[in-house]
């Protein structure tokens, strides 16, 4: 019953910072634009199914290689502190 009790309280305090940010007429003009933004990009998904599906493996693949590249030089640093201790171990 606590953990009900604490949702509602986030979610009271989420609003309550919600509508006092709205009396900014900036924060205003940045919610309806992102709104806006998010509305249409969600359209564009909804409408164009297989592109948005390219698009995420396209961006998986990139991630993926980086995460190789990392490791790379990961692997090289540690190959490079290696000798680094065996030539201090030698003295």
């Amino acid at each position: 019953m606590k953990l009900k009790s604490w949702q509602t309280s986030v979610l009271i305090g989420a609003l309550t910072g919600f509508v006092v940010s709205m009396f900014n007429r900036d924060e205003r003009e940045s919610f309806k634009k992102g709104s806006k933004k998010t509305y249409h990009q969600i359209k564009h998904i909804y409408t164009h199914p297989s592109e948005s599906v390219r698009q995420l493996r396209l961006k998986l693949n990139q991630v993926s290689d980086g995460t190789e590249k990392l490791l790379e030089q990961i692997d090289q640093v540690e190959r490079l502190i290696d000798k680094v201790d065996q030539g201090q171990k030698k003295q």
